[in-house]
């Protein structure tokens, strides 16, 4: 009898255990580390593939065999294999040459458990990437007159320490000295993850006017945007960007279940393993999903990102002249509007977490780009090497 006792007490302690775990695990918080402009502390819950979750992302539409490539096609993976081919790369590429797509591929599996490929229309989370999108939004609303690039934070938080000492332009530029510590456990609506941002962040003197990747800028951006619509971040995004561009592969990773192709993360474990197992999905918490408003929890597929990065490129949002100024860098990433001037004549972005990274190269005036969206994060990862490599064989006419 006493046996049976402590074997059931010592079953109640596992679970209880198990529980927190699964609670704290995901609290994946985005802080800004010296050296690298987009990282945090990842969250330690990776579920083994041989283990079910059905809050991890899987695609409903699923490729098991590899479809025929053309001619071309076959000559373009035989020049990209010696910097995608042969496990160096999961995911999906897309090249862009004179505004026309010439490669679009996928790489490796979507689902492993599934035997699911990766395809020209998978879906992945774009992650960091989604700020330029963002940035658009508010500078369509400086455009329409209801708000200055001048204007300050306070005007919209006054009870933000430091908040009349910041603009909405060094908002858009991460110069404003905002720090946040950790995100809320629970999921909470859009107009909740801002308010929950206005009430927890930090104002670092010291730092202000001087550039740090803090995503929790456009978390409150996202905020500002909100009061002055009366209208959530989602419905704005999705009347301005989606339904004008009609795009067929985008939503938001809240409704995954909605997603046709949206391909399952991986991120291995130990995080040192740098070998491409597929033993590990990676499980990401509502919590976190919801808490990513603005900043990250958008899913597109290459085509989708391209087709929208190109329409703010080409000012097809905005007039020329503020599609100019919203991308007026500064500080010592060059850093503006969501993107980075990697050169006078290209942007860069990249994206990274929950398993997954993202990152593009694309000319000023969106006629060439370079799209990688994996879904296999390796902490070794080359994605922005490859990424920049692809491209700058590009603009030298090898493709």
């Amino acid at each position: 009898m006493k046996k049976n006792l402590w074997r059931f007490i010592l079953l109640v302690v596992l679970l209880g255990l198990g529980f927190w775990g699964l609670k704290i695990g995901d609290q994946s918080y985005r802080m800004q580390q010296a050296g690298h402009p987009v990282s945090f502390f990842r969250a330690k819950n990776k579920v083994p593939i041989h283990k079910p979750q059905g809050n991890t992302f899987r695609p409903q539409k699923i490729v098991v065999k590899s479809p025929l490539l053309t001619q071309q096609t076959r000559q373009f993976k035989r020049l990209l294999s010696p910097i995608v081919g042969k496990n160096r790369f999961v995911g999906t590429l897309l090249i862009v040459k004179n505004g026309k797509p010439v490669y679009n591929q996928g790489y490796g599996y979507a689902n492993y458990q599934q035997k699911a490929l990766n395809t020209a229309n998978s879906e992945y989370q774009i992650l960091s990437m989604q700020k330029s999108m963002t940035a658009m939004l508010i500078m369509q609303q400086v455009q329409a007159g209801n708000l200055r690039l001048t204007d300050h934070l306070a005007e919209f938080y006054p009870a933000i320490t430091g908040a009349s000492q910041i603009t909405i332009r060094s908002m858009l530029n991460m110069q404003t000295g905002l720090r946040i510590k950790q995100l809320s456990k629970q999921v909470l609506s859009s107009q909740g993850v801002a308010d929950y941002a206005a009430r927890h962040v930090q104002f670092v003197a010291t730092e202000n006017n001087r550039w740090s990747y803090q995503p929790i800028n456009y978390t409150l951006l996202a905020g500002i945007l909100q009061k002055i619509t009366g209208q959530t971040y989602y419905h704005i995004f999705t009347h301005h960007i989606i339904t004008p561009l009609n795009l067929h592969n985008t939503g938001f990773v809240m409704q995954a279940d909605q997603a046709l192709r949206l391909s399952t993360p991986y991120l291995n474990q130990p995080i040192t393993d740098n070998s491409i197992n597929y033993l590990h999905a990676y499980h990401e918490l509502a919590a976190s999903q919801h808490n990513e408003l603005a900043t990250g929890n958008v899913y597109m597929s290459t085509g989708d990102f391209y087709k929208v990065t190109q329409a703010i490129l080409q000012a097809r949002f905005l007039t020329a002249q503020n599609t100019a100024i919203l991308h007026e860098a500064s500080g010592i990433r060059q850093y503006g509007g969501g993107l980075y001037s990697k050169s006078p004549t290209s942007y860069w972005s990249h994206g990274v977490g929950y398993g997954e990274e993202s990152g593009v190269m694309i000319s000023r005036d969106g006629q060439n780009a370079i799209v990688m969206l994996s879904n296999y994060h390796l902490k070794k990862s080359a994605l922005k090497k490859q990424c920049a490599q692809i491209y700058q064989n590009l603009m030298q006419g090898m493709y």
